[in-house]
């Protein structure tokens, strides 16, 4: 009986050190079996790689816009409103008198990601003024980011959106901009 009771105390003991063993064995071990392998880490992104997509509303980009106005203008008075069209509000004062001024852009992207905008229709207070005297002076009353640019001649601007500032490495284009369907989508990519 003696033995019986031996016995059964070493197989427990044994049992006791051995899970614990075990469970440290299987804890510590490396799950992929050996080391890593950091070529996997340096494969596929390459240059001009497309890393995200961004899928937003109009209203968040009026907001976006309308922030960044008021901050590089703070004394203009200008905002943009983004319904089926894109349109710029604004006034300017001429003759000591405040006139308000509404334009109607076209929004066309780009082949290359920018964002251009054309002139569609234009009113400035009552009277007729040439469309390429008030984008004229809105290019000299407005301090739009360097990544926009005025061209008064073709009553347009141009969001180079190509060229917004980012984290170094990263790019941003502009691959839809749809205001009837409230579909605006964007595209970061690697900088080569």
């Amino acid at each position: 009986m003696r033995n019986k009771w031996k016995a059964a105390f070493f197989t427990l003991l044994l049992f006791i050190l051995l899970i614990p063993a075990a469970v440290l064995f299987l804890l510590f071990k490396d799950p992929g079996g050996g080391s890593l392998d950091r070529s996997m880490l340096d494969s596929d992104i390459r240059d001009n790689q497309k890393l995200l997509s961004i899928h937003t509303e109009k209203e968040q980009v009026e907001d976006l816009l309308n922030k960044e106005l008021r901050k590089k203008a703070p004394d203009v008075n200008v905002y943009v409103n983004l319904r089926d069209e894109a349109v710029l509000n604004g006034s300017f004062v001429a003759f000591n008198q405040e006139l308000p001024y509404q334009i109607t852009f076209e929004p066309e992207v780009m082949d290359n990601g920018d964002l251009l905008l054309k002139e569609k229709d234009m009113q400035v207070g009552r009277f007729p003024l040439p469309g390429d005297e008030v984008f004229t002076l809105i290019k000299n009353t407005i301090d739009f980011p360097e990544w926009v640019d005025v061209y008064p001649a073709d009553e347009s601007i141009l969001m180079r959106v190509t060229q917004m500032p980012t984290k170094p490495g990263y790019a941003v284009k502009a691959e839809e901009f749809d205001l009837k369907k409230d579909s605006i989508k964007l595209g970061v990519y690697t900088k080569d």
